[in-house]
């Protein structure tokens, strides 16, 4: 019973690496915790991350919803919180609630999505908010309580990475 049990723990080990995703990705820093990988066209939020990176090399390993990026030149590791990938929205006004995560950059409360402003900068946590989407592509966030209206450069969602 004992060498059952042993053999499963280490069937569950081996299954879970085999399912994690590698992939190395050039980096520029857009925030605190937020990178960006221009080629791939999604954003990494990473969670108390001291790199800086202006176009740095990292190797990205996920394994379902949890990663880490390393830094090959300095060897530094940073915990993924997300990876996210631009999203289409129909026109249309959406009322949501934000919370800023980093500069620039507002998480959508209860759903996998963000927001990419442009000089919007209120710290706010879990507040009432709208995002009006127009026909021509462009977009605002406002937030009424905090005396906040500023454009959107990018809706972001929730991506998956997939084995090449």
């Amino acid at each position: 019973m004992k060498n059952m049990a042993v053999v499963l723990l280490v069937l569950l080990m081996v299954s879970s690496s085999v399912f994690a995703v590698e992939y190395e990705v050039k980096v520029v820093q857009k925030g605190g915790n937020l990178y960006w990988a221009e080629t791939d066209q999604m954003y990494i939020q990473a969670e108390y991350c001291f790199e800086s990176a202006e176009a740095a090399v990292v190797l990205l390993r996920m394994d379902g919803d949890s990663g880490e990026i390393t830094f090959k030149k300095s060897g530094g590791k940073c915990d993924v919180t997300m990876i996210y990938g631009q999203t289409e929205l129909e026109p249309g006004r959406y009322p949501i609630r934000v919370t800023r995560e980093d500069d620039n950059w507002y998480r959508i409360v209860g759903k996998n999505m963000a927001l990419n402003t442009n000089d919007c900068l209120t710290l706010v946590e879990n507040m009432q908010a709208s995002l009006q989407m127009n026909e021509d592509g462009t977009a605002t966030l406002s937030i009424p309580d905090a005396d906040e209206e500023c454009a959107v450069e990018g809706v972001y969602s929730k991506a998956q990475l997939q084995q090449e």
